[in-house]
């Protein structure tokens, strides 16, 4: 008899646990449906300008990754050729409003070897706030200097580019985010 009760209280135990795990596998899920809302929400709240902090004299929005090169190097806020001597520069747009676009000059440490870049490899935008924003490229394309509109309205998120050796064309690498 006490053989019975304990097997019977032990199958109850057992029984209770699963029901208990499969309430909060349920509530897990209602909520973070919930926290998912609130961030989809949040997001639309950023400010599409990037935020920008002031470092020794020069303004920066925040950092790149390209781990297929092994580079990571600051993103200065505004660029005109001084600036592109100390890091690669924001030329305009935004990672917030998916159309950013970053130049470097092609020195080795900076996007000298951009043209090695393959479809598919990842590219991370890290914001002055920590928000990173992951892009994979999607082309690796030689262009003229006047087609800036190619770069400008590309339709792409993020655009990548540098001057070839002896400066007469871009290699110009356009991404998409990954989600």
């Amino acid at each position: 008899t006490v053989g019975a009760v304990l097997i019977t209280s032990a199958l109850l135990l057992l029984l209770y646990n699963r029901y208990q795990d499969a309430q909060a596998g349920r509530e897990a899920a209602a909520l973070l449906a919930k926290v998912q809302a609130a961030l989809d929400a949040h997001r639309g709240d950023l400010d599409p300008e990037l935020p920008v902090v002031e470092l020794d004299g020069y303004e920066y929005v925040g950092y790149v990754e390209i781990p297929a090169l092994e580079v990571e190097l600051p993103v200065l806020a505004d660029w005109d050729y001084d600036r592109l001597k100390i890091a690669p520069c924001r030329q305009f747009g935004s990672s917030r409003t998916d159309d950013l676009v970053i130049a470097a000059h092609n020195y080795q440490t900076h996007f000298g070897r951009l043209k090695e870049l393959k479809e598919g490899d990842t590219v991370r935008f890290t914001d002055m706030e920590g928000i990173v924003n992951t892009y994979a490229v999607s082309k690796c394309v030689t262009l003229q200097p006047t087609e800036v509109d190619a770069v400008q309205n590309s339709g792409y998120d993020l655009v990548l580019y540098t001057c070839t050796l002896g400066g007469r064309t871009r290699v110009t690498a356009f991404c998409d985010r990954v989600e």
